[in-house]
């Protein structure tokens, strides 16, 4: 069995180099792809972590439809009125984010909990800004990511003792960047301010590559969906580790690989060799369909596209299994062909009892129904790389997809106040329905806005002077869009 090399990664990175990115956002919400980011910071990783090369450190305007929530402006400390006064707008600073990452496709990237939040943010805002919104992962360009997040439970499933961790009083592990920093030593800074952010989790990330450096690298060797899921298929067990449940457990599997989902490709189903096969090979599809995903079951899948973080064969001895004994197990796996098809049949058994995908009338909840074909991706691009408004309207009128047509103005009208005047008051019209509604709609209007306003007004810890700066935000956004 091969053994992990892991200066092979090492030497991917330093000729590849890192940098570190997070954003501060508007809020987080069910529906994610209506908040945007109110500022991003990207910063190099380097030797001198104290004084870390800063790539963009910017906030921006927003657009009078896209309101933020009074927690997050609470948690970020980040003043509303203040933003008006921006340099940037949501757009430009979008634009300035994709065409860094656009231009340096070999730049490996750390976020922390980025894979669940900070990238999803980022598709959705290329989306609404029309640039590609798989970006990232671009299969052809090798894109690597990694988030601390899960490395960190992976650290603390195999490797505990190599750092540091923070526990509640009750003993329940709690994995927040600012607290996991504390434990280790490094000082916070302002947490939730962006540029303080990327400069703990580089931290964070060296302190990772020095004490525990074959997680650490392995997270690189696995750093995108194709990495994710060659390793996961084509070796004939590995190991992997995350922290579930509302116990915060630590839970080590050493899987070996069954099937893919048909009905969700980028779910990996696997078998965890911590059980024995022979408790579950003679189990039927409909038996299997009940365990997988389920508390206590060898059956579970692994989302290729998550950044999970596939570690060595060898780690199963860190699970309490030799290698001998695990690749017993795993060739028994692999060698009962109708076992393997009755996991993929209890796929499919599951796949049937999903609800239908929801279709949205709201472009932005739109991402998913379809891919944005060659044309209007080309078109798109054209519409960026001009500031020439006669272009811009001249190229919407040669888009088909509704999607792009619907925010390649809204674009025109935030970006040139000067443009005609029927797509400015389209645009007005469009903002009043958005925030004015009385309609259970996905996105904040300005009643759900001034609910979170209320609810941060009763918490101890309100900073008084941004929740006063927020109210007085909301009310002039209602002023200016009930002209």
């Amino acid at each position: 069995m091969k053994v992990f090399n892991y200066q092979e990664y090492q030497a991917l990175l330093s000729s590849r180099g890192m940098v570190g990115l997070d954003l501060e956002t508007t809020g987080i919400s069910r529906k994610i792809e209506y908040e945007r980011p109110t500022s991003a910071a990207i910063l190099k990783y380097s030797a001198d972590l104290d004084n870390p090369a800063i790539i963009m450190n910017d906030k921006c305007r927003l657009p009078y439809h896209i309101l933020p929530d009074a927690g997050a402006l609470n948690i970020t400390n980040i003043n509303p009125l203040e933003l008006m006064n921006e340099k940037l707008s949501l757009f430009e600073l979008v634009s300035k984010i994709a065409l860094y990452l656009k231009s340096h496709p070999e730049k490996i990237i750390a976020t922390y909990n980025g894979a669940s939040y900070d990238l999803i943010i980022l598709r959705h805002s290329f989306f609404s800004s029309l640039y590609n919104p798989y970006m990232l992962s671009n299969t052809s360009e090798d894109r690597i990511h990694i988030d601390l997040y899960n490395i960190a439970q992976a650290i603390y499933c195999f490797e505990p003792e190599k750092i540091s961790f923070h526990k509640d009083v009750t003993g329940k592990l709690i994995l927040k960047q600012a607290l996991l920093a504390v434990a280790n030593g490094i000082d916070p800074g302002d947490a939730h301010a962006a540029l303080d952010d990327v400069k703990v989790l580089l931290k964070l990330a060296k302190l990772f590559e020095t004490n525990t450096p074959n997680i650490f690298f392995s997270a690189i060797a696995c750093g995108n969906k194709k990495r994710a899921i060659d390793l996961m298929t084509t070796q004939l067990f590995f190991n992997y580790g995350d922290v579930k449940y509302k116990e915060r457990l630590a839970v080590k599997r050493t899987p070996t690989f069954i099937c893919q989902d048909p009905s969700y490709a980028n779910n990996l189903v696997h078998f965890d060799l911590s059980y024995d096969p022979l408790d579950f090979i003679y189990f039927t599809a409909e038996e299997i369909a009940t365990k997988i995903n389920r508390k206590g079951s060898p059956f579970f899948t692994i989302k290729a596209n998550g950044s999970p973080v596939i570690l060595p064969a060898e780690f199963c001895t860190k699970n309490n299994l030799s290698q001998e004994e695990a690749t017993e197990r795993a060739e028994r796996i692999q060698n009962n062909l109708s076992f393997k098809e009755n996991v993929l049949l209890a796929c499919d058994i599951n796949s049937r009892k999903r609800a239908e995908w929801p279709r949205s009338e709201y472009p932005e909840s739109q991402i998913y129904d379809q891919f944005i074909d060659n044309t209007d991706r080309l078109l798109s691009e054209a519409f960026i790389e001009t500031e020439n408004i006669e272009k811009r309207v001249e190229i919407i009128n040669q888009m088909n997809d509704p999607r792009l047509i619907d925010f390649a103005k809204r674009i025109v009208a935030m970006e040139h106040s000067d443009c005609d005047p029927k797509i400015m008051m389209n645009f007005q019209e469009f903002e009043s329905k958005r925030l004015l509604t009385d309609d259970e709609v996905p996105w904040r209007t300005l009643t759900d806005a001034r609910k979170s306003l209320e609810a941060e007004e009763k918490k101890s810890n309100a900073n008084n002077t941004i929740l006063k700066a927020t109210r007085d935000y909301y009310n002039l956004i209602e002023k200016e869009i009930r002209k």
